[in-house]
């Protein structure tokens, strides 16, 4: 009986060692399950941030961590198998332990049940006989439940000691690394009416050469000029012409697709109306067919014009076409040249009858002076050439202030290309008119035009300019004549500046005076 129960005893310290491996096996399985997913979770944290910030240096430390996890899973799968190993052989234990009867065999004999369920109904069916030798089992549980508590309480101390490692970095990484912005993608340029820049002077000289605009200087305003040149470009390349330099039509101004300025077949707009009264006033086209649309008439009256000054008649008024029709060597049309001659012969049929008795009523008058004292002949000699000098200059003079009045009158009127009065101007537009209202009668030409009249006084030194000149220069960029304007004393003058965008009085500044072509003279 001793014997027996020695071995009972036996048993059941056997028993209750493998039964606290095996929660000793469990605790362990489940706190290092715990702190391999708080490794993880920290690891990933740290490798997305180190990550982010692009730092070769923590990358390596984040790797080291995940080979470092790699390891604790390693050993949980250890101790996975250990407790599995202590939990067999409690049920053995136990098995071993209670002798085998009746009950045991219908136990074993259960259909459904598994080796740990039989175990613990064992267990239970002798806790009754065993409470004596069981007592010391639950004192074992108890010291190795205190010890998994310790066990599980510096775990977590490791845990918060890994937390307070990692946070105080992880701030200071967000704080001094802010996030990277995209760079804002820059707006197109886009040049319209009324702005100022360096790119309106750039666009200026683009047209400038391409023969779209005609200015007195390049300057940085995109004012109404340089509107309807971009207008021009825009027609002539089939684009919408709203006179706004976008980016598709600033690409094609620049591109080496761009075309010169041609006025063809088709085309619309003043410039067309002043090809057309450039043609009336040579001729080849009748005022009732301006209608400002280069249709087949006009076509037709530019091949004309091409073929009688030796030009290509293709029909198209390009630059050389253009130039040479603004020009004084531009010949009139064979039927302007017949009408001319007859009004020329007629005037000067007039002319010669009124010299006539202009010759005879001086004859009387030299009769009637003969007959009178030498004194009084030499009196009248002088008296009547005293009147003569004196009308010619009242009638220059006359001339030259009616000229100057009417160009005064029109300070601030709007600039407009190809416009000749009476409200609106360009530059020789706007001589053309103040010349008409002095009694002067001239064809209507360019600048460049008028500064080669042959039949007005050519000044070449501006220091020799007199009142009522009109003065002609180029640019910069050219040595072609392209703006003239009309002195009217004390270094200022009058004229249609596209660059103002109107009609203004200033003076001749140092721009002006070194690129002074030439001044005429017409009284």
């Amino acid at each position: 009986m001793k014997q027996k129960t020695s071995k009972q005893n036996e048993k059941k310290n056997s028993s209750s060692f493998w039964e606290v491996l095996d929660r000793i096996g469990r605790t362990i399985k489940y706190t290092s399950i715990a702190i391999a997913k708080s490794i993880a979770k920290k690891v990933a944290q740290l490798w997305k941030r180190f990550r982010a910030l692009n730092m070769e240096k923590q990358r390596v430390i984040a790797a080291v961590g995940i080979l470092g996890m790699a390891g604790v899973l390693f050993s949980l799968s250890l101790v996975v198998g250990i407790s599995a190993c202590a939990k067999h052989g409690t049920a053995t234990a136990l098995a071993e332990e209670i002798p085998v009867s009746d009950e045991t065999d219908r136990l074993r004999d259960a259909a459904g049940a598994s080796v740990e369920e039989r175990s613990e109904s064992i267990l239970a069916e002798a806790e009754s006989d065993t409470a004596e030798s069981v007592q010391p089992e639950f004192t074992a549980e108890a010291e190795t439940d205190a010890n998994l508590s310790a066990l599980l309480s510096e775990q977590t101390d490791t845990i918060e000691a890994l937390d307070e490692a990692v946070e105080p970095e992880s701030a200071e990484v967000v704080v001094t690394v802010p996030e990277e912005e995209p760079e804002p993608t820059p707006e197109p340029l886009v040049l319209k009416k009324h702005d100022e820049s360096p790119e309106v002077m750039d666009l200026q000289l683009r047209l400038i050469k391409l023969g779209y605009l005609e200015i007195d200087e390049p300057t940085e305003y995109y004012g109404s000029a340089t509107e309807y040149a971009v207008k021009l470009f825009q027609r002539q390349h089939d684009l919408g012409m709203d006179g706004v330099a976008g980016t598709q039509t600033l690409e094609l101004l620049y591109s080496k697709d761009a075309q010169k300025y041609t006025l063809k077949e088709g085309a619309e707009g003043r410039d067309v109306k002043m090809l057309q009264e450039q043609l009336v006033d040579l001729g080849y086209l009748s005022s009732k067919q301006v209608d400002s649309v280069y249709g087949a008439v006009t076509t037709e009256a530019v091949m004309a014009f091409q073929k009688r000054n030796k030009l290509t008649a293709d029909g198209l008024a390009g630059e050389k076409t253009l130039e040479k029709l603004y020009s004084d060597t531009a010949k009139i049309s064979a039927e302007l040249a017949a009408q001319q001659k007859a009004e020329a012969e007629a005037a000067a049929k007039k002319e010669k009858e009124e010299a006539e008795k202009a010759a005879a009523k001086a004859k009387e008058e030299a009769a009637k002076a003969k007959e009178q004292s030498a004194k009084a002949k030499e009196e009248a000699a002088k008296k009547k050439e005293a009147e003569k000098k004196a009308q010619e200059a009242a009638a220059k003079e006359s001339r030259i202030d009616k000229f100057i009045s009417a160009a005064s009158s029109k300070i601030g009127c709007e600039y407009v290309l190809g416009d000749r009065g009476p409200n609106t101007f360009d530059c020789s537009g706007f001589v053309w008119y103040c010349l008409k209202q002095a009694g002067v009668s001239t064809t209507r030409l360019n600048a460049a035009g008028y500064s080669e009249k042959s039949g007005w006084k050519e000044i070449k030194s501006y220091s020799s300019v007199q009142r009522g000149d009109i003065l002609f220069f180029r640019s910069d960029e050219s040595s072609r004549v392209s703006h003239t304007g009309i002195y009217v004393g004390g270094g200022m003058m009058i004229d249609a500046s596209s660059g103002n965008g109107k009609v203004v009085k200033r003076s001749v500044s140092a721009y002006w005076k070194r690129n002074f072509v030439n001044a005429r003279r017409p009284w």
